[in-house]
């Protein structure tokens, strides 16, 4: 049973229209000891996939591939990458992305497709600073309006920056690395492991906290 209706399909394809970059999405997914949710993340891609001829998905196995696993830093299954025009967008995301979720992955597709970003000039000229690795892991639920907004700025940054790479992490499914992070509310957003960031700020106050620079600066 399809999960997107006649009219999802119809406002995704417009949406979808404004891409003119071949969209590759891997999958990588664990068939044996992992996730549930890596059959309704397959369908979900798949059903997007079928509306675009520039969008394609790659299955992965989580376990099996293990040099696109270690190439692209997929550390959990279900995990999805988004490649441009067969390049590393560093834009990652864990788990189905189902109920708003799904924006994230449909804002994804349309950075990697399109090949922008609409960053301000000054958050572009503060991202330029960055130089060393920078790990962005949002965590978000299917059922936070908000998280994806985090998700997709945190997105934004990653496409702007080689240095910089994005990961939307499912904190129900994922509930070892949210108590790991001690996540109690989404989206919270964690920088290189030790920054963290409460909820769905605007761009400059995200992009000023992700790199510790402050108001007066």
């Amino acid at each position: 049973m399809p999960l997107l209706s006649h009219q999802d399909e119809q406002v995704l394809t417009q949406h979808l229209s404004a891409i003119d970059n071949r969209v590759t999405i891997l999958l990588f997914t664990q068939a044996i000891g992992g996730s549930e949710s890596g059959p309704v993340a397959k369908q979900i891609l798949g059903e997007i996939a079928r509306l675009n001829d520039k969008v394609t998905v790659v299955e992965k196995s989580f376990v099996l591939d293990t040099e696109d696993r270690a190439k692209y830093g997929v550390a959990h299954a279900p995990g999805i990458v988004f490649l441009s025009n067969d390049e590393d967008t560093r834009m990652r995301m864990y788990g189905a992305p189902t109920g708003y979720e799904f924006v994230s992955l449909v804002e994804g597709i349309l950075i990697a497709g399109t090949r922008k970003h609409d960053l301000s000039e000054d958050s572009v000229a503060l991202l330029a600073t960055v130089s060393e690795p920078m790990q962005l892991q949002v965590f978000s639920t299917p059922t936070c309006p908000h998280c994806p907004k985090a998700v997709v700025l945190a997105f934004k940054m990653a496409f702007a920056n080689p240095s910089i790479t994005a990961t939307a992490i499912e904190a129900i499914e994922f509930m070892e690395l949210s108590r790991q992070y001690r996540v109690t509310g989404v989206p919270k957003t964690i920088v290189n492991e030790g920054i963290e960031i409460l909820g769905a700020l605007p761009e400059d106050e995200f992009v000023r906290s992700a790199l510790q620079i402050s108001d007066t600066a």
